[in-house]
């Protein structure tokens, strides 16, 4: 019994031996397993798939966009708009806040408050009533006697001080100034150029320009 069963044992380990041969697998990589093609087709696809879904949001992202403008004023803006509206152009109305060049025609910061006051009461006497004293900041008791957007009206108002005696100087400031702008999505209808032309001739110098959404 004994013999059978060592002769058994024998033959399965030569029939082992055979189909591992005829197999082409090295017994070291028995039991091991290879990702087949089609799951590394599928990653790929999902990793591209990604990459698409990354472009798109980022083209999203630099949605360009039609402006006309810029209108001097907010009412001017709002005509524009219904307009627009009337034409089929549905609009967003936008306010770009920028600065520009002023001339301030001051009188220097005197000593103290006191001081200031003395010289208030001496420009009154003078008859001038366009004026008021600067409480804080590098002009603190200085006497402002207007702020002008043109150096000629500028000049103007100094050569009026100097001929009634008032010592005064021209000073450069930073005034705030507003423009409104109406955008759209390029992807809606553009304006014609005979509609562009019809505004132009309403509203003083506007034009049309292209710009990022996100801006």
């Amino acid at each position: 019994m004994l013999k059978w069963f060592l002769y058994s044992l024998i033959l399965l380990n030569i029939g082992f031996f055979a189909w591992n041969s005829r197999s082409g697998v090295p017994l070291d990589k028995a039991g091991q397993f290879e990702e087949p093609d089609g799951a590394v087709r599928l990653l790929l696809l999902k990793e591209k798939q990604q990459q698409q879904a990354e472009e798109n949001q980022a083209a999203d992202k630099t949605l360009m966009c039609f402006s006309v403008g810029p209108f001097t004023r907010k009412t001017a803006a709002v005509a524009a708009q219904k307009r627009l509206k009337k034409w089929g152009v549905q609009t967003k109305r936008r306010v770009q806040k920028t600065s520009v060049e002023g001339f301030w025609v001051i009188i220097p910061p005197l000593k103290s408050r006191k001081a200031a006051n003395r010289q208030i009461k001496k420009i009154k006497e003078l008859g001038i009533h366009d004026y008021f004293r600067v409480a804080t900041g590098s002009q603190k008791n200085a006497i402002s006697l207007g702020v002008f957007s043109k150096s000629s009206s500028a000049h103007r108002r100094l050569a009026e001080m100097e001929q009634k005696g008032v010592k005064a100087i021209i000073s450069a400031v930073d005034l705030p100034k507003r423009s409104y702008w109406l955008d759209w999505p390029s992807t809606e209808t553009a304006l014609t150029t005979e509609q562009l032309a019809r505004l132009q001739k309403t509203f003083k110098g506007i034009g049309t320009v292209s710009l990022n959404c996100s801006i």
